[in-house]
């Protein structure tokens, strides 16, 4: 129930940032016009204009340290240490949900962060700028934090990255969190594939949890989730997603562009993408 109430509470606040990224608006146009005729009036304005930009991904920054966090106990209390990882699943049916849930966020989220590529730009544009306005009233990212948030402007897939850091922590306690996460690919592709549920929203919602887990367990297993020897089933649930969700290209995309091991994959698996 802790474990529950904690990500439960965590999820919240990540559907507030999502709404952010959202609403996300770069400052592409002032930026711009102050690079082409610069002055200190059009480096004000350019600058005052990032900072709503800046606020949404500082917000979006801590909101992935907190996800890294959080998540390694509720792979744990989902990891039985005694290998009976399947039972385990299945007896805690509302932790399972929470960890769809996660995975469900992420791609989502990663998704929005992939359509605004001007985040980098306006990150870079506002950390050379702030030397001079470091001492505005409204700055709430300063140098020092801003040093950190760099290498994060960068990531094309932030939120999966975070849980990959996480469920590596959490392996090092549980070496069968990786069991969890193949358990958890299996499981929804089977319900996909027998038509468990009737809702198309339902069935969706299993689909991003399957590719989740896929991607998580490339993340964090040494082999990742594609050679011979794979506990996942990784050949029907391509097989399916193309069946069953011929529009969700976003989903074999990521398979295909955000897991690491893909490149090692068999020929007949790689082909099943062209």
């Amino acid at each position: 129930m802790k474990v529950y109430e904690m990500i439960t509470e965590v999820l919240k606040r990540g559907h507030e940032v999502q709404k952010m990224l959202e609403d996300y608006k770069g400052c592409t146009d002032l930026a711009r016009k102050a690079m082409s005729s610069p002055s200190p009036d059009n480096e004000r304005a350019a600058f005052e204009g990032l900072l709503p930009a800046i606020e949404t991904i500082a917000a979006f920054f801590q909101y992935t340290k907190e996800l890294e966090k959080a998540v390694p106990d509720l792979l744990i209390a989902l990891a039985s240490p005694n290998d009976e990882t399947k039972q385990t699943l299945a007896d805690q049916q509302a932790l399972a949900k929470l960890l769809a849930d996660v995975f469900d966020f992420t791609l989502r989220t990663d998704q929005l962060r992939m359509q605004r590529p001007t985040i980098s730009n306006d990150f870079s544009y506002y950390r050379r700028l702030l030397p001079k306005f470091n001492k505005h009233p409204e700055v709430k990212v300063k140098d020092e934090e801003a040093s950190g948030m760099t290498l994060f402007t960068a990531e094309h897939i932030p939120v999966i990255n975070s849980l990959a850091r996480g469920a590596s922590a959490a392996i090092k306690q549980n070496e069968h969190v990786t069991s969890a996460l193949a358990i958890m690919a299996n499981s929804c592709m089977k319900m996909i594939k027998s038509k468990k549920f009737l809702k198309a929203e339902t069935n969706l919602f299993c689909a991003r949890a399957m590719t989740g887990a896929i991607i998580l367990y490339d993340h964090t297993h040494s082999l990742g989730s594609f050679h011979k020897r794979t506990p996942i089933a990784i050949k029907a649930c391509i097989l399916l997603l193309k069946k069953e969700f011929p529009k969700e290209t976003a989903l074999l995309n990521a398979i295909h562009y955000s897991t690491k091991h893909f490149r090692e994959a068999p020929s007949h698996i790689q082909e099943l993408f062209n």
